[in-house]
């Protein structure tokens, strides 16, 4: 009896020595063991007596390898997965997927699974593995083409970098090409938005957690961990509080880290890129990040000059984004027009290259056309009417002012005009730093008109 179970373990355990996670599913697809190392992704309580399909209910019976080992009792491996989980998060992964049969019949299967990125944390980094390298940074402008050429002289190294740039600028791709072209690229590349994480529970997901430590706590590994090898990407670092500033520091200067709830330091080998969206300077002036984590973490510096400062990269841009939703939609969009482009160029584009991004995706549901027209990127974008040239604006109405009379102030027709030009400066930009450009004001300057006019 035992023997026609010796080849089946075998492979199984073959399959052990490099994964991420193991989940056993019974004959009826329910999940009945789990074991993930990436142990921030699904918890046992999220996983166990539930089905497959409704941890990831994209797949179907042919798609599940799971699903397909039940039915045909027939191993894969190596099939590589990009699935979207309950939770809305895209993930990249490989499946080893093996079926174990009692009397000719399925039992139960295993999955053995390598991931290499789920939603915007990468697991595992390599130009194969999802990741962005150089060749993806699309550009013909001077500054940024000294960029990429920087980049590639410093990914040589293990120094912190820190990038500085606006939302939408394209940090994380800078950050991923740092790692793809480095000595680490075959190791771990973890990204941690830190805006995207309460204050509270930061501290856990950074330094990790001992089973016991507090209500709910179980044993997790930090950050620190989960990179050790590669490189540890820490993306608007400028939000995280003051006080959890000073424990990274220390952690980044004894190379090593303490779980929550433990006695035992835990070494780690990490390289560090940190990127910030607002003046690294202005930061430190107002006492919203620390200058001794500034200056550990900014060994390097790169700057990533805004859209509107390149905008010789528009249609470069343009070109590349309406091939990927050609691809990804299934549409045959052969170009923009030249008016709709010179929309495109004249916006200034407060979000950079995410929001161009955006205008492109946009612009592909509305009309039919085999070209993206003025109406369609219009439709995308309201702001983008101030863009179009002259001869293609309505005649415009002159200046509205109230009339003169008892009871106008001067004063108050100022006030009013000065509070919607800041409406809509805010509304218009990520930040107050973006917004005090906008409106050619400082940051200081900005924030006294917005507390006088209690916006």
């Amino acid at each position: 009896m035992l023997g026609q179970y010796v080849g089946q373990l075998s492979d199984i355990i073959r399959l052990c020595g490099d994964t991420d996670g193991i989940l056993i599913v019974d004959k009826n697809g329910i999940i009945v063991y789990q074991n993930l190392s990436t142990s921030d992704y699904w918890k046992k309580d999220e996983t166990m007596g539930r089905h497959i399909l409704d941890l990831y209910p994209e797949l179907t019976e042919e798609t599940s390898t799971i699903l397909r080992a039940l039915r045909t009792g027939e191993a894969t491996y190596n099939v590589r997965q990009e699935i979207v989980n309950s939770r809305g998060e895209r993930v990249l992964l490989d499946s080893n997927t093996v079926p174990l049969l009692v009397d000719g019949q399925v039992e139960c299967v295993v999955d053995y699974a390598k991931f290499y990125r789920i939603d915007r944390r990468v697991v595992r980094g390599s130009k194969e593995e999802g990741l962005a390298d150089l060749d993806d940074i699309i550009t013909q402008d001077p500054a940024m083409l000294a960029l990429k050429r920087r980049v590639r002289d410093i990914a040589r190294t293990d120094s912190a970098v820190l990038i500085y740039g606006e939302t939408g600028t394209g940090k994380e791709l800078v950050a991923e090409s740092l790692h793809s072209e480095s000595r680490r690229s075959g190791r771990p590349f973890v990204a941690q938005n830190c805006a995207a994480i309460p204050a509270n529970l930061l501290e856990s997901i950074f330094f990790g957690t001992e089973r016991g430590s507090y209500t709910g706590a179980v044993d997790r590994k930090g950050l620190f961990e989960l990179a050790d090898g590669g490189t540890l990407f820490l993306d608007e670092i400028n939000s995280m509080d003051i006080s959890l500033q000073v424990k990274l520091l220390k952690a980044l200067e004894e190379k090593k880290v303490r779980h929550l709830g433990g006695q035992r330091d835990i070494p780690f080998d990490v390289r560090i890129v940190s990127a910030v969206n607002e003046e690294p300077l202005e930061l430190i002036r107002h006492k919203r990040m620390r200058s001794d984590l500034y200056y550990r973490l900014g060994v390097i510096r790169l700057n990533l000059p805004p859209l509107r400062e390149r905008t010789q990269d528009i249609p470069l841009l343009v070109r590349y984004f309406i091939d990927k939703y050609d691809r990804e939609l299934d549409r045959h969009i052969e170009g923009i027009s030249d008016p709709a482009l010179q929309i495109l160029t004249q916006y200034p584009w407060p979000g950079n290259i995410r929001e161009l991004q955006n205008v492109i995706e946009g612009a592909f549901s509305c009309g039919d056309t085999d070209k993206l027209t003025v109406e369609s990127i219009m439709a995308s974008v309201s702001e983008l009417m101030d863009c179009r040239p002259a001869d293609m604006r309505p005649l415009s109405s002159p200046l509205e002012l109230p009339s003169l009379g008892d009871g106008f102030s001067l004063t108050r027709e100022l006030e009013r005009y000065e509070r919607e030009m800041l409406r809509k400066a805010m509304a218009q930009s990520s930040s107050l730093s973006q917004a005090a450009r906008l409106l050619g004001l400082s940051r200081q300057a900005l924030k006294y008109k917005l507390q006088k006019y209690d916006l």
